[in-house]
């Protein structure tokens, strides 16, 4: 009897604690409570840190599944080249690992701390000269779109990422626009302590 009620008490936590997951087509996982489906539009609700509760809506077209509390997912996606949807949905499903795995793996610090290296020698050769000071941190950014990223094993998921084109193409963007960031914000910080560094201690 007691065992009975155990199982029936763990069925009941995990009806409790099931969330409804979206799965997007810019490879975020949404875990939320899906409130209402138009038929077009999700409408659900997500519970911040702070454990205030937002109402949010969201167009089919930009779901790629669904799993609605712990039952199996629900694919919404389907291939349509004439719409611009060339992938099947296991190629897809590459696409939007790669997409995942930038934005929470990829952290392009070594850029942030070369750009600050860089265009903080510049500004402080440059002393309080302003195009010193502002050019260096833009074109330093810029020139982040000539390298290949580099995508190491360690950013990946699952190690059966590793040479697939799909994937690549699906990590490249994310990646490309943090590294972009990451080197726009070292240049200027390093631009600013530079200048800070002369007045400080050079202008006489």
């Amino acid at each position: 009897m007691r065992s009975v009620f155990v199982f029936f008490f763990i069925l009941l936590c995990e009806s409790i604690l099931a969330q409804d997951t979206l799965q997007l087509m810019n490879g975020h996982r949404l875990p939320c409570d899906i409130v209402s489906d138009s038929g077009t539009v999700f409408v659900f609700e997500l519970t911040k840190k702070n454990g205030k509760v937002k109402t949010r809506e969201l167009h089919k077209n930009d779901v790629f599944s669904v799993i609605r509390n712990g039952q199996p997912e629900f694919i919404l996606y389907e291939q349509n080249e004439f719409i611009g949807d060339i992938y099947s949905v296991d190629e897809m499903r590459y696409l939007l690992a790669g997409q995942g795995d930038a934005r929470n793996n990829f952290k392009a610090w070594p850029t942030f701390i070369g750009g600050f290296v860089l265009c903080g020698a510049i500004a402080f050769i440059g002393q309080d000269g302003y195009i010193m000071a502002v050019t260096p941190p833009i074109a330093y950014m810029v020139a982040q779109l000539i390298p290949k990223i580099k995508i190491r094993e360690s950013y990946m998921s699952n190690p059966e990422y590793k040479n697939n084109d799909i994937y690549a193409d699906g990590f490249e963007p994310p990646a490309r626009s943090r590294k972009m960031l990451r080197a726009l914000g070292g240049g200027f910080a390093g631009s600013a302590t530079g200048v800070i560094t002369w007045f400080l201690f050079f202008n006489k």
